[in-house]
């Protein structure tokens, strides 16, 4: 298992895919597996970092914890920022009508899509996304 606290800005995705990197690598995981891993992780953290404390005095923390073997890899991304519960959003249609697709949200529907689940939560005043990935 690998735990890390970094502050919300864009800087620290570099060194957080670098700690998932030897991690996922020391578990003996799967290419295909890592790679949607990467992707996850730098979408929910790229997205906490813009959007999680825009509304805040000062910047919040995001920690993360991976727990990954060969086969599968569970993500706990957490942060302090403003309640938001991206599982909400209704992307049921976002293929369908690609001519009238409209920007934002989109790296929500490809951790949803990459993921085999995801779950949200909110306890004692943070966002917790649980993310469940298979290869």
């Amino acid at each position: 298992m690998k735990y890390c606290e970094y502050p919300a800005i864009e800087e620290n995705l570099r060194p957080l895919l670098s700690l998932v990197a030897e991690e996922m690598i020391a578990c003996g995981s799967e290419m295909s597996l890592r790679q949607k891993v990467f992707i996850i992780v730098e979408e929910l953290f790229y997205n906490t970092a813009r959007h999680a404390y825009a509304a805040a005095p000062s910047l919040g923390p995001v920690r993360v914890t991976l727990h990954a073997d060969m086969d599968a890899a569970s993500l706990l991304i957490e942060d302090k920022g403003v309640p938001f519960n991206p599982l909400d959003l209704d992307d049921s249609n976002r293929l369908k009508n690609l001519e009238t697709l409209t920007e934002g949200h989109a790296g929500i529907f490809l951790v949803k899509t990459l993921a085999s689940s995801v779950t949200y939560s909110r306890e004692d005043g943070w966002n917790k996304l649980q993310v469940l990935v298979t290869a």
